[in-house]
């Protein structure tokens, strides 16, 4: 018997209501009220990567008709972050994006079943260049323990980047919102490069959840 699959479409817009076409960007899709990824394919059912990249400030994916409405991490072409939750098949796609708004906080979820523990994973986000990441605010707001274990966040270490410049052995063992300032947080903030925004988990890690919080400021 064929699969079912529902249709889930959006476009950007600017505050003016004007198409944004400019090149780059990525969503996260997630299960509704989840930081787990959600399977996602193309509409013959040929599995997506998740995050996935954006063309020309839109997006188009497929999920099983099982599953309940998404909720999307949307990094913008110009850097801009958007949480859209509870994005239902088959709703109005239009997304609207403040691009004046410079003060910006970029919500990336993790679920330890979605890495390979003890492994720097690439979270699909990169830091806008220029961008000023700031001291106050960075953390993750756990919503799954794993006792024992803690996470790092930083930029791609093969890239000349800081595994856990951000977030550094951060404490998964509480479901609560934990702050957390690694090296490159640790004085006067961080200036983003462009690079590659990771993850790693420690070695036992399997059941943590959570979303990851980096408030910064676009040049």
């Amino acid at each position: 018997m064929a699969t079912n699959r529902l249709r889930y479409t959006f476009q950007l817009y600017d505050q003016n209501h004007k198409a944004i076409q400019s090149s780059g960007g990525v969503v996260y899709v997630a299960a509704s009220g989840d930081a787990a990824k959600q399977a996602i394919t193309d509409k013959d059912g040929a599995a997506l990567s998740n995050p996935r990249a954006l063309t020309r400030g839109a997006c188009e994916f497929y999920v099983v008709d099982t599953a309940a409405d998404v909720d999307l991490y949307i990094q913008t072409p110009g850097g801009q972050f958007v949480v859209k939750q509870d994005f239902a098949a088959g709703e109005t796609p239009d997304i609207v994006v403040d691009t004046d708004l410079r003060n910006q906080v970029m919500v990336i979820p993790w679920a330890a079943a979605d890495v390979t523990a003890a492994t720097e994973t690439a979270t699909g986000f990169t830091e806008p260049t220029n961008a000023v990441f700031l001291l106050q605010g960075a953390g993750c707001r756990v919503t799954a323990i794993d006792a024992t274990e803690t996470l790092d966040v930083g930029t791609l270490s093969t890239d000349s980047g800081d595994a856990d410049g951000f977030l550094s052995a951060l404490d998964v063992a509480t479901a609560v919102d934990v702050l957390d300032n690694g090296a490159l947080l640790a004085s006067l903030g961080h200036v983003g490069a462009g690079k590659s925004i990771t993850l790693t988990t420690t070695a036992g890690s399997d059941t943590g959840k959570g979303f990851i919080h980096l408030p910064y400021v676009l040049s």
